[in-house]
């Protein structure tokens, strides 16, 4: 049934994933296009909203459409406060896509890692979960919090920040938020090319240097065992371990969910170092009753999409 279909949208630094999904999770149709971060907010709108008129020209009616933003987002207005990759500040994402829709349907716009959170518990491995914890993991690190099937919400929309509680706020390495130590410096795709790049000289045995380091490179190297990657990777887990040992004891979940491109990348490098600090870390009470799974979309689109049904369920009970 028409009825039944949603059209998820996540807008990434590079490009924007479209997605038709129905009520199961169904993907009958999936479209990317490149975001072209340099183009104004209004250009950036209008572009999407082609896309969006072709798919319900095609399909129509849909149910609703969901739009995952990097950032803080105000989803009551639908507004993107601060989307430093695309440069939006205060954007009236909601209210200027439905100005540009052919009909009126319903839009709902979060955070990209709440959408992939939600999209996790509906079609998932949180499905059927009241109480979840979702870390994202690749250039940066984020997190969204369910409780009794609900999103964590902030004071400010910018809740679950948990990339820049600091590690060592002294003489850790310096993150782009301006602090020392944040754990994004050290379990993120920019952190693990940082930390290699700062251990370089101690490891005179790696087949790595200093203008070949990357984050594929790294995942490769720590695969061949070398020395300088291995090394990286273990700190990486340690401290995942610990963010997810902050999680357990905040929050107490029945399960964290890792994903993101890193974690998809290397998580078996990882997990050991992760799992072994998570126990040590945490309180046993807690770190018993709670398991990691990777995630089983690695798709934002399909989480965004699952919006539409998060919010519509919402609407209904209040």
């Amino acid at each position: 049934m028409a009825e039944g279909l949603t059209i998820g949208l996540d807008i990434g630094g590079t490009k924007m994933a479209f997605v038709l999904a129905d009520r199961q999770g169904n993907t009958l149709d999936s479209r990317t296009e490149p975001t072209q971060s340099g183009d104004s907010f209004n250009d950036t709108v209008y572009r999407i909203s082609r896309t969006l008129n072709a798919y319900i020209a095609d399909y129509a009616p849909i149910a609703g459409i969901g739009v995952g933003v990097p950032g803080p987002v105000d989803s009551e207005r639908g507004i993107a406060l601060l989307a430093a990759n695309l440069g939006w500040k205060d954007a009236p994402l909601r209210a200027a896509l439905r100005k540009r829709l052919a009909r009126a349907i319903p839009v709902y716009v979060e955070n990209d890692v709440n959408a992939a959170a939600i999209g996790e518990g509906r079609y998932g491995v949180a499905k059927n979960v009241d109480n979840y914890v979702f870390l994202m993991v690749g250039t940066g690190i984020g997190g969204a919090v369910l409780l009794n099937g609900g999103l964590l919400r902030g004071a400010t929309h910018s809740e679950m920040e948990i990339g820049h509680i600091s590690l060592d706020p002294v003489n850790g390495r310096l993150c782009g938020c301006g602090r020392r130590g944040c754990l994004e410096m050290t379990v993120s795709g920019k952190g693990i090319v940082a930390h290699a790049q700062e251990h370089l000289p101690d490891y005179q045995n790696t087949s790595m240097s200093a203008d070949s380091i990357s984050t594929h490179e790294l995942i490769s190297a720590a695969r061949r065992d070398d020395p300088l990657a291995r090394h990286v990777m273990a700190e990486a887990g340690r401290a995942l371990g610990l963010a997810c040992a902050w999680c357990v004891n905040l929050f107490n979940p029945g399960l964290i969910v890792l994903g993101g491109g890193l974690i998809r990348a290397c998580y078996p490098l990882l997990e050991s170092e992760t799992l072994s600090a998570l126990r040590a870390r945490s309180l046993p009470l807690n770190s018993q009753a709670v398991s990691l799974k990777l995630s089983a979309l690695g798709d934002g689109a399909l989480g965004a999409a699952s919006l539409v049904w998060y919010h519509q369920d919402e609407e209904r009970q209040s």
